[in-house]
């Protein structure tokens, strides 16, 4: 077991995985021993759909992992050539989704990203627009 510190009350806390986030059982906030407090604002659904992304000139297969209000994450199978403010255009369903890349891990086999939605725009033809 490991002896870790709660960042908002400072009471001590004992923990045999410091990368998940858990409660404090003092006052409530929650956060990880290696990575801090929880900086998600929102509660996000696990949901897994797949899609394909086309991006700068490659197909990627993928599939959501979980969706807020605002965001939404993904993984792609392969070294997909995303970047921290890239926009990624994909189909979810039977509509497109337009989202800004706000984090992204690569991994040998697969690449998982977070993004945050954009709304979309009235005269853009994937909106649905004339």
């Amino acid at each position: 077991m490991l002896r870790i510190a709660c960042p908002k009350c400072g009471k001590t806390l004992y923990t045999s995985d410091v990368e998940s986030f858990y409660p404090c059982l003092y006052c409530g906030s929650v956060f990880s021993g290696k990575y801090g407090p929880e900086r998600r604002r929102e509660r996000r659904a696990q949901n897994q759909i797949p899609f394909l992304l086309s991006f700068k000139g490659r197909n990627f297969e993928g599939s959501t992992l979980d969706f807020s209000k605002r965001g939404v994450g993904i993984k792609i199978l392969g070294r997909a050539p995303i970047s921290k403010g890239d926009v990624l255009t994909f189909p979810i369903a039977d509509k497109f989704m337009s989202a800004k890349v706000m984090w992204v891990k690569k991994l040998s086999y697969k690449s998982l990203a977070g993004l945050r939605k954009i709304p979309p725009n009235i005269s853009s033809p994937l909106a649905g627009g004339d």
